[in-house]
């Protein structure tokens, strides 16, 4: 028998756009599909040695694909004014971002982007279901997009009003199209547990000695040994 697998649910707002979260893996950019897995295509260099490139670690990829990933509705254009960023959508969209006037700390600024706080407004609610939580960020590894995404925890049962509420702010320097269809915040699942730390000998020769391991191919041991494929439908 096969287990039924747990469900996020999701239900958009706008009938123009039914499908605002899709699986992570649906979205992997463009930049990285063209990484090569050796830089400049060569194995080897006399000055660098091996020329391994990220496209060969597999915990980059499974951060980038993991979970699910809530996208922009409709385009968003930002202008600058007076020296800080103006947030332009068309009319005819009643669901847009909000703001606030003040920010709680300057510690939850993220470097180089304007002190001013944002909130998406993805219309959509979601939910997963109790003994799981979900944790909603910046979609990861994705330092390319021109706004960082505040993090948070979301508990289970609890269905997220449409209008949302995930704070954002916009990079120094950036005016520009934030188009439709762009990740504006990542949906990690996970299950609610019970943990502890625990102190245990002989770690760190474990780890020595999978380094060693993998260092006697060129690539793939970390995939072929330990990595397994994750389901996110």
């Amino acid at each position: 028998m096969f287990k039924k697998p747990t469900v996020l649910s999701f239900e958009s707002i706008l009938e123009e756009y039914p499908s605002p979260i899709v699986t992570s893996k649906k979205i992997i950019p463009e930049w990285y599909k063209k990484i090569p897995k050796w830089n400049n295509n060569e194995i080897h260099t006399d000055n660098e040695g091996i020329n391994q490139t990220v496209k060969q670690c597999m915990p980059f990829l499974d951060a980038l694909s993991c979970g699910y990933v809530a996208t922009l509705p409709y385009d968003l254009l930002v202008k600058d004014r007076n020296g800080s960023p103006f947030l332009i959508w068309n009319n005819d969209v009643e669901k847009t971002p909000g703001w606030r006037s003040k920010v709680a700390h300057e510690n939850i600024v993220p470097l180089n982007h304007f002190p001013l706080e944002y909130t998406w407004n993805a219309c959509v609610s979601f939910s997963v279901p109790k003994g799981y939580n979900m944790l909603v960020t910046h979609p990861l590894n994705r330092y390319d997009l021109p706004f960082t995404t505040l993090s948070g925890i979301i508990e289970g049962e609890y269905v997220v009003q449409p209008s949302g509420s995930f704070p954002f702010y916009i990079k120094h320097g950036f005016t520009g199209l934030i188009e439709q269809g762009t990740p504006i915040f990542q949906i990690i699942p996970f299950k609610t547990e019970s943990w502890e730390s625990q102190k245990i000998e002989g770690l760190s020769k474990i780890g020595t000695t999978n380094q060693k391991a993998s260092n006697l191919v060129f690539n793939g041991w970390y995939k072929n040994k330990f990595w397994t494929r994750k389901e996110y439908k």
